[in-house]
């Protein structure tokens, strides 16, 4: 009987190794990519040893690619399974020739880059990428050239509209300073051989923690002198507040025509507001505009629960709340599948089309498209409370008609404790501030679940000329804590570009003006016994800059002055909430 089970295990043991991938043994290089002009990018280069034509997978950053080889496991982990790997130093960063200028050379150097890796003798001609953030959207900007060798992308956490990753609703991304300062100056200041500052990263964070509170307040926007020799293009951003082609640089939304290969597209609940939107915006417009079947059909959205780069195999808690363990997410495991049926067209687990991760149930769902379906958009009516300052959400409108009213001072903005890493956190602290308007439910008899784009219609007015609204959706639990459930950043409008962000259209101040701000987007179920909140205010500080409220020149005005802004309630302008509601 012994002999017999010892038998049974070596036979099940033979078959297990043999279902493995090769154990390959592994060589790291360091090589040079030549561009179109000359100039040469510097790689890392995991590779399987030995002879052999492997796909690849490149990653181009401008974080420096021998930072992220020191802690990221993907590489090896992929080249161990039979891919050779480059991170790449984009133009101008680290190892790599020539001057950055941020996302401008992304398009043509991807190309160039992407074309050469698929003719290396080792290389069997298919070439994929990955990355998240500006390793993101350099994917898209590569796609959008259509280089022959690029057979499937992963671009995660990123935009596809550059306007509105620098003016999310209008407002100036004043958050673009702490990108500047810590992660891309020290490296550039280096390369000049200039000692009047930090050289190392992390040196250089630790200096700017310590006073940039002081520089978010300074005024004008065009004034700042911090950026004015090694990151001039800040001031040209400034110079172009408004929507056009001038943008187009890094934009890729007139592309996707051109677009050949499959995308993996991944965002979370809890990304810089740009993640989730850009990611739902990718995935439509490739599924309806790509030139290729493949990619029309094989691209896939997976959105979960965590913030900004975030998405790690045993994180589960984000701020003051925990997603249980199907929140912890293998995506390296999830890449090299997508990478062997699109680069080795080999077998591996297929993502589902579209995968949500449904806070509150703490549960993943898959769906075949976006908007999911069976949604009904449900409307949520404001309505006065006691006091001038709370409120109900109530489904049937109201016939009692009030101008809520608070005084927006911009010296004082609401501060998001959160906007280095956003997360979930009890809003209570700003829900009790003068200048938040706040409305609640009552306590829910039943289960809703709310999956979609959240919509605030509202009727208001200003004793300005130009101001900002900014609304937050909260699920409130039984014990009274209100969170968040999406980033501080999401759900925001300036109000000159109430009518589109390609021109700006001043108020006059007290007249009423019909708005909506739908740039936010969620999973939530909301328990039995919760409630549900809305909460309107007129800045988020320091993802935005606080406007001025004088109706000028954003980037040149120094003056900041206090204006009384109104949300109105009841009767013929109803100020509503619409929430994507999933029927039961």
């Amino acid at each position: 009987m012994k002999t017999l089970i010892f038998s049974f295990l070596l036979s099940f043991l033979s078959i297990s190794l043999v279902a493995q991938p090769p154990a390959w043994n592994i060589q790291r290089e360091v090589v040079k990519i030549p561009m179109r002009d000359g100039v040469n990018l510097e790689a890392i280069l995991y590779k399987p040893a030995g002879e052999g034509r492997f796909p690849a997978i490149v990653y181009r950053t401008p974080y420096g690619k021998d930072e992220y080889d020191g802690y990221a496991m993907f590489p090896l982990a992929a080249a161990k399974e039979g891919f050779a790997v480059f991170l790449v130093d984009v133009r101008g960063r680290f190892g790599s020739e020539g001057e950055f200028k941020a996302y401008h050379q992304e398009r043509p150097d991807g190309y160039d880059l992407i074309e050469w890796v698929g003719k290396q003798p080792y290389v069997n001609g298919r070439v994929g990428t990955y990355g998240g953030s500006y390793p993101g959207i350099v994917q898209w900007l590569a796609l959008s050239e259509a280089p022959e060798a690029l057979k499937a992308a992963a671009p995660d956490m990123t935009p596809i509209n550059s306007h509105y990753f620098y003016y999310f609703g209008g407002a100036f991304s004043l958050v673009w300073l702490d990108w500047f300062m810590p992660f891309i100056v020290p490296d550039l200041r280096k390369r000049a051989n200039d000692a009047s500052g930090p050289w190392l990263d992390s040196e250089a964070y630790d200096d700017w923690v310590k006073e940039r509170e002081s520089w978010y307040k300074n005024r004008p926007l065009s004034g700042m002198p911090l950026l004015k020799k090694y990151a001039p293009y800040y001031y040209d951003w400034l110079s172009h507040p408004d929507k056009s082609d001038w943008w187009d640089f890094a934009s890729v939304e007139k592309d996707f025509e051109r677009m050949q290969a499959p995308a993996l597209l991944l965002s979370g609940w809890y990304d810089a507001a740009y993640g989730p939107l850009g990611a739902i915006q990718a995935f439509q417009e490739m599924k309806t505009k790509a030139a290729t079947p493949l990619a029309r059909e094989n691209t896939t959205l997976i959105l979960g629960p965590w913030n900004h780069t975030s998405v790690t195999v045993r994180k589960t808690n984000f701020g003051e709340i925990s997603f249980g363990p199907s929140a912890g997410f293998d995506f390296d495991r999830v890449l090299i599948d997508w990478f062997t049926i699109h680069l080795k067209e080999e077998e591996a687990p297929m993502p589902d089309p579209l995968s949500v991760f449904v806070m509150g149930a703490n549960e993943w769902k898959t769906f075949s498209d976006w908007p999911v379906p069976n949604i009904e958009s449900t409307t949520f009516y404001l309505v006065a409370g006691a006091n001038n300052k709370s409120g109900e959400l109530v489904l049937q409108p109201s016939k009692r008609a009030k101008a809520m009213s608070y005084t927006f001072d911009p010296n004082n903005p609401v501060y998001d404790k959160s906007f280095e890493k956003s997360y979930p956190f009890d809003q209570r602290a700003i829900e009790a501030r003068e200048d938040v308007l706040v409305f609640t439910s009552e306590v829910l008899q039943e289960d809703i679940e709310v999956i979609g784009l959240v919509e605030a219609a509202l009727a208001v007015s200003s004793s300005a000329k130009d101001t900002d609204f900014h609304i937050v959706l909260c699920d409130v639990y039984p014990d009274g804590k209100s969170i968040n459930l999406s980033g501080l950043d999401a759900g925001y409008l300036r109000m000159r570009y109430r009518e589109g962000f390609e021109k700006q259209v001043l108020m006059e101040p007290e007249k009423v003006y019909p708005i909506s701000i739908d740039n936010m987007a969620t999973a939530n179920l909301f328990k039995a016994g919760h409630r549900i909140r809305l909460y309107i205010t007129s800045s988020s500080f320091p993802h935005y800059d606080p406007n001025p409220n004088t109706g000028t020149n954003i980037a040149t005005e120094a003056n900041l002055i206090p204006a009384v802004n109104k949300v109105y309630v009841g009767g013929k302008n109803a100020s509503k909430l619409i929430l994507p509601i999933v029927k039961k």
